[in-house]
């Protein structure tokens, strides 16, 4: 499930960011697996299916015909698992996820806004801006003719979606629609891209029949093309609205304007899974697990998140009233000015063993601040009596490249930390120790699936060096870079896979992650055992990956003395 921070922070582990090419916007890695915004709070209960693919099917074409892609998906993603040969899954699957990033798009108001009201020569310069991107800087050389049918293919599925339609064309005879589908699927068809003057001949042509067949608007079209592009690279390419680059932005800096809250989306309403300590929620007293229920007194019930998110948001010194269901069932309402908030990337600092000298730092993400942050951090341990690290990346989707390698030379006097390797200048790179280490301590570093990009570029190096002990489960395995650059033709973005990153040793992380030197699973139990440390921010419930690094790092201590 994925969450949003209100205020204009993106998807908390959507976005990992990478150095910085002379000229370029910032490249990223992207952090963690790819997941679709809006989706419901609760998962469908796959486990009580029976292990009958055609069950698995009907069910997911159930939520198909509710429109419920989310769920849909996630149905579909089990039986790929499941009945991997059955090819229908992964089709159907890719329709939905069509399907989900065609509404998420419309529910964006910068898209609407700004992106759809683009006259025709600028939307098809941005289209011809991609595809120049895409042909110069892919991590791979590529055809443009897939980019062009999976645009074919975006506008179709685009035209079985009643937004789509009401906000492009109003009332339209389905018929008419229908005859659209069928002249596009044989433009399809009879598709040859030798070059990109032929891509936007294409494009040029379906922005014709769509215009005769209903009227539709040429930007409209286009836009689809665009994405279509993106969708048919990878799962870490995309293109961003004017808002999503903004938000990207922040998410770099470590600050943004809002309430300060991490919310997902459940079946009343609106969730608070984290508040930002300092931020105007932290401030009125809001808690994980209070509930938003309405918005400036409209309901939130049924609202996409991004949707709700996006009513969260406003410009700094605005209000904004919430009306929030707290715990104990009482419902209480909430008058809060937006302001900037500052994200920090590195918590729950304290001494998890006084007697043994253990210390505990969790961070969360790679942020241009996290650097200076860990350092405080283990400063301010070292004061309190540490002898011992326990750096906590677990559910860290990563960050800046950049900074994971500060923070990796931190620990590692010499040596490779990671290399890229791309097909664009600047792309491949060689990133060495450039100094002494500044912390000489023993370290042990938690990792789980969800750690992932920058977090495995941190792990992986200790690991090389045996500079540290990694305990927990495998890393997600995401080893691919992206970079960010911002069109001439439009206030947008483009986020495009352009290396591949790999470990010291030259291994890659892609689908294969980083082995913990001490699997242990990660499950929290609610019972405790004599001598247990529960994780900060768990409750005090009984962490078994923390209580082995403890016993390790004791155990190394008593056999240095």
């Amino acid at each position: 499930m994925r969450r949003r921070v209100s205020g204009g922070m993106l998807w908390q582990w959507l976005w990992l960011f990478a150095a910085l090419p002379l000229g370029a916007s910032p490249p990223i890695v992207r952090a963690a697996p790819p997941v679709l915004a809006g989706a419901p709070a609760d998962k469908p209960a796959l486990a009580d299916l029976p292990d009958d693919s055609d069950r698995y099917l009907q069910r997911a074409l159930d939520f198909e015909r509710a429109r419920n892609w989310p769920s849909a998906i996630d149905v579909y993603d089990e039986a790929m698992t499941r009945w991997p040969s059955r090819s229908e899954f992964g089709h159907r699957r890719r329709l939905c996820e069509t399907h989900h990033r065609i509404v998420r798009r419309y529910q964006d108001q910068s898209f609407r806004s700004v992106l759809l009201k683009l006259p025709k020569d600028r939307a098809l310069s941005v289209y011809d801006e991609l595809l120049d991107r895409i042909e110069t800087h892919y991590v791979d050389p590529v055809p443009l003719e897939p980019l062009v049918r999976r645009g074919l293919d975006n506008l179709e599925v685009a035209l079985r979606d009643p937004n789509f339609l009401r906000t492009n064309v109003g009332d339209t005879s389905p018929e008419r629609v229908a005859l659209l589908r069928d002249a596009l699927r044989r433009q399809r068809a009879s598709v040859v891209i030798p070059d990109r003057p032929s891509a936007k001949g294409q494009v040029l042509a379906a922005c014709d029949l769509a215009r005769q067949a209903i009227g539709l608007g040429e930007a409209a079209v286009i836009l689809e093309f665009a994405y279509g592009a993106c969708d048919a690279l990878d799962d870490y390419t995309s293109y961003l609205t004017p808002d999503k680059l903004d938000d990207l932005y922040a998410m770099i800096d470590g600050n943004f304007v809002g309430l300060g809250v991490e919310l997902k989306q459940d079946a009343e309403g609106l969730r608070i899974v984290g508040v930002i300590r300092s931020g105007p929620a932290f401030d009125a007293g809001l808690k994980a697990g209070d509930q938003i229920t309405h918005i400036a007194a409209r309901t939130v019930k049924g609202a996409s998140l991004d949707e709700a998110a996006n009513r969260l948001q406003g410009t700094e010194g605005t209000t904004v009233e919430l009306t929030v269901l707290r715990a104990d069932g009482s419902s209480k309402s909430f008058r809060m000015v937006r302001r900037h908030v500052e994200v920090e990337s590195v918590s729950n600092v304290k001494i998890v063993d006084p007697a043994g000298g253990v210390g505990y730092a969790q961070l969360t993400g790679f942020q241009k601040s996290s650097t200076e942050e860990l350092d405080k951090a283990i400063v301010s341990l070292r004061r309190q009596g540490m002898r011992s690290l326990v750096l906590d990346l677990r559910g860290n989707p990563g960050g800046l490249l950049n900074v994971a390698v500060e923070i990796a030379e931190r620990f590692i006097d010499e040596g490779v930390i990671v290399s890229t390797r791309g097909r664009a200048p600047g792309q491949s790179q060689v990133y060495r120790a450039s100094a002494r280490a500044v912390w000489k301590m023993p370290l042990q570093v938690l990792i789980d699936h969800d750690s992932a990009s920058a977090s495995e570029i941190l792990a992986g190096a200790l690991k090389d060096h045996h500079r540290a002990l990694i305990l927990g489960q495998k890393s997600y395995g995401k080893g691919s870079v992206q970079s960010i650059f911002a069109l001439r033709s439009a206030p947008a973005g483009l986020k495009l896979t352009t290396a591949k990153f790999y470990s010291p040793m030259s291994r890659p992380y892609s689908e294969q992650g980083v082995v913990p030197d001490i699997r242990v699973e990660s499950r929290v139990t609610a019972k405790p055992v004599d001598g247990a440390v529960g994780t900060p921010g768990l409750d005090g419930r009984l962490d078994p990956v923390l209580n082995e690094a403890i016993r390790q790092a004791k155990s190394l201590l008593n056999a240095s003395r």
